[in-house]
């Protein structure tokens, strides 16, 4: 889904309440692709595209983002830095960079869990896009 990626990267990368949250920098913002399987420092966000469905004759796409939440430490900064995450996605209009415009972003789904292996705290949450 071209500009979704870049539009959450931009959102979340360029808040400084967050960033104060993920301890990020400007050399590494913490927000990362689901796909980034080398080891990070905690906490930390993920993200993936999930594929989508098109309306047909019509530019509007509807994909599905995963924001996938990491913390070495407790649910407490799972709480804090996914309240953030919630107010900078979950609503009408998202804009990112090269005019791509998310006209609804809505979540639809939360859980937590603790990866054993890891050591990790993990909290997904699920949006829906309305995007064109």
């Amino acid at each position: 889904m071209v500009g979704v990626y870049e539009s959450f990267f931009s959102v979340l990368g360029g808040d400084n309440s967050l960033q104060t949250l993920l301890s990020g920098t400007n050399a590494d913002k913490k927000v990362y692709p689901i796909t980034n399987a080398g080891r990070v420092n905690l906490p930390a966000v993920r993200i993936a595209v999930l594929n989508g469905f098109s309306d047909v004759g019509l530019l509007v796409d509807r994909p599905t983002v995963d924001v996938l939440v990491s913390s070495a430490n407790s649910t407490t900064e799972l709480n804090a830095i996914s309240a953030r995450i919630d107010e900078l996605i979950n609503r009408k209009r998202l804009s990112g960079p090269n005019g791509v415009v998310v006209h609804l972003c809505h979540k639809v789904y939360e859980a937590d869990g603790y990866d054993d292996q890891s050591l990790e705290y993990r909290r997904i949450m699920r949006y829906s896009l309305i995007k064109t």
